[in-house]
């Protein structure tokens, strides 16, 4: 499948944002306002943090956790091995081919906000719809983010994300299917304020290995 090469190279700085001064000198649509700490990229166990959506004023801010980290130590790349498991005749009740929304994430080394190289939805009668975004990291690593579609006439697109720890658990409970692992227990520090966290619910935070 052939890829932007600017956000396979740089992928692994998402979820990070600027410093308060540096998104200033920018356009409000451009950059990230909430600063977000993010740990050293080269470490092995780090992953992205969150995922961005703009408010009326156009203003990016932390609004989703990217909150299942994976990991593949064989000679498949761990986001080859994420799109395997939604993808194929086996997988038929996942979809990437329905309109997607704007949520994106935040890349420091082109100082862009980035789509998800890949997403998913399991659609089903009625409301709460499983829907997945994956980043590629590096080879070893894939970031995926986790979240049901609720139906809500507010929002632009009639639905939103939520029930997050729900969402990440059926994605494990997929993906252990295909031949992942998961390591249990598992927590993750979002680096972002307490009444984010408390608005976000259990987030289901869980590591795959393949």
């Amino acid at each position: 499948m052939d890829r932007n090469p600017t956000r396979r190279q740089t992928i692994a700085g998402i979820g990070s944002a600027v410093a308060v001064g540096t998104a200033a000198s920018a356009s409000a649509s451009a950059q990230p306002t909430d600063a977000v700490v993010d740990a050293d990229r080269e470490a092995e166990n780090d992953y992205p943090l969150c995922l961005y959506k703009p408010n009326d004023n156009g203003e990016w801010h932390p609004a989703l956790p990217i909150n299942v980290h994976a990991r593949a130590d064989g000679s498949e790349s761990a986001l080859e091995a994420v799109e395997d498991g939604f993808t194929g005749l086996g997988n038929l009740e996942w979809t990437p081919a329905l309109p997607d929304a704007t949520a994106k994430a935040w890349d420091p080394e082109t100082e862009e906000l980035v789509p998800p190289e890949a997403s998913y939805r399991r659609p089903k009668a009625g409301d709460e719809w499983d829907h997945v975004h994956v980043w590629r990291v590096d080879d070893d690593r894939a970031a995926i983010h986790a979240h049901l579609d609720v139906f809500d006439l507010t929002s632009s697109h009639f639905h939103r994300g939520a029930q997050y720890g729900e969402a990440a658990a059926d994605v494990v409970a997929h993906l252990t299917g295909e031949g992942w692992s998961e390591r249990t227990p598992y927590d993750i520090d979002y680096g972002v304020e307490d009444a984010r966290l408390e608005r976000w619910g259990e987030t289901g935070d869980a590591k795959l290995k393949y």
